[in-house]
């Protein structure tokens, strides 16, 4: 479907952002920052909820405008362009169709507006639509009204309207964030296969850390209108910069822990063990994942916290088990099958615990 895209200059552009702010009153939404996006990239915006990412991506295509700072689209000056003349493809959560129009007319819109010398004829117009309509499987409905489609369905029309017009930057705004979890799953293993076939450099915003690893070619992890750390998904999971990548990139357990003088860190608080225990040394913080937990019922020579059995959900690939500590922190493991059966860990057992992966954090 690449012919749907064949003005190559349109297509390729690059993103540079530099040291933008921007504050709403008392608010500082973004606090100077800059950001590179390849041509062809797909970036994920990923934060909680006021860390600046959808201000940045409106500021993008200027649909906001920063206090300070540029945006430059293959290195040219934004800040006196319109939306228009950035040749932006915007998406939205709530999709924004026309209730009154139908599938087709929905997508065809963007080309129909244009001005008279600049817009293509109808039977241009017809094959243009219907292309993009197949290529989000959707050309079979071009008649129907948004009111008859499903939440993905709409979203997918949304997303093929804003490609009708060609744009050199396609921007997305929580796409999936009004659809249920199956729905969402779905969509985003199709745009990054649809991303693949047109590569459009697009940015997309989400809250979402799953679909930001699944999707994106790079994640930007943002909070409190700063950058935290750019990355692959791979570079930001393994090798978060600090404690906030960590937290937010997925469910984890925090330890108190302790640096000794050469170095080695130690669980502060551990139970049990043959170890000599250690009750000096700089504190740390020690995290780890559920699935890098390593468990035992018989104790074993190193730094173990005991643990009760709280409670076990054997769904899945992993058996998730909740364990309780004499302190009564909670700790959430998820361990093999095969263990489990070894093991025959069951409700109500006495366990042992440490880290079999752990992240430091001073």
């Amino acid at each position: 479907m690449r012919e749907l895209f064949n003005n190559k200059e349109l297509r390729i552009v690059a993103i540079h952002v530099k040291n933008i702010n921007k504050r709403f009153k008392d608010f500082t939404a973004l606090n100077d920052v800059s950001l590179e996006v390849e041509t062809g990239e797909l970036i994920a915006l990923l934060g909680p909820s006021g860390s600046g990412k959808t201000t940045l991506l409106r500021i993008i295509a200027g649909l906001e405008f920063p206090d300070s700072g540029s945006v430059l689209l293959n290195g040219e000056e934004t800040q006196d362009k319109h939306i228009k003349e950035r040749h932006v493809g915007f998406v939205f959560q709530h999709y924004a169709l026309f209730k009154h129009m139908t599938v087709f007319e929905n997508v065809a819109f963007g080309l129909r507006v244009r001005p008279k010398n600049m817009r293509p004829s109808n039977a241009t117009i017809r094959e243009k639509v219907m292309e993009l309509l197949s290529l989000v499987h959707l050309d079979a409905f071009h008649d129907r009204y948004p009111s008859q489609l499903s939440g993905g369905q709409r979203q997918r029309i949304a997303l093929a309207r804003a490609l009708a017009v060609e744009p050199r930057l396609l921007l997305l705004d929580e796409p999936f964030g009004a659809l249920d979890a199956k729905v969402r799953k779905e969509l985003r293993r199709w745009m990054r296969r649809l991303h693949d076939d047109i590569q459009i450099t697009s940015i997309f915003v989400t809250h979402d850390q799953e679909e930001a690893m699944e999707v994106a070619d790079r994640v930007v992890v943002m909070s409190n209108g700063k950058i935290e750390q750019i990355g692959t998904p791979e570079e930001v999971y393994k090798n978060p910069v600090n404690a906030f990548v960590y937290d937010f990139l997925g469910n984890y357990n925090e330890f108190a822990g302790l640096k000794d003088g050469n170095g080695n860190i130690h669980l502060a608080d551990f139970d049990a063990g043959k170890a000599e225990k250690i009750s000096t040394g700089a504190p740390v913080r020690i995290f780890m994942r559920p699935h890098e937990i390593y468990v035992t019922k018989t104790i074993e020579e190193g730094e173990f916290i005991e643990a009760i059995v709280e409670h076990v959900n054997p769904a899945g690939s992993l058996v998730k088990v909740e364990l309780e500590r004499k302190n009564g922190q909670l700790v959430q493991a998820e361990i093999s099958k095969n263990i489990m059966t070894t093991l025959s860990i069951q409700k109500g057992d006495k366990i042992f615990f440490r880290p079999d992966t752990m992240k430091i954090f001073e």
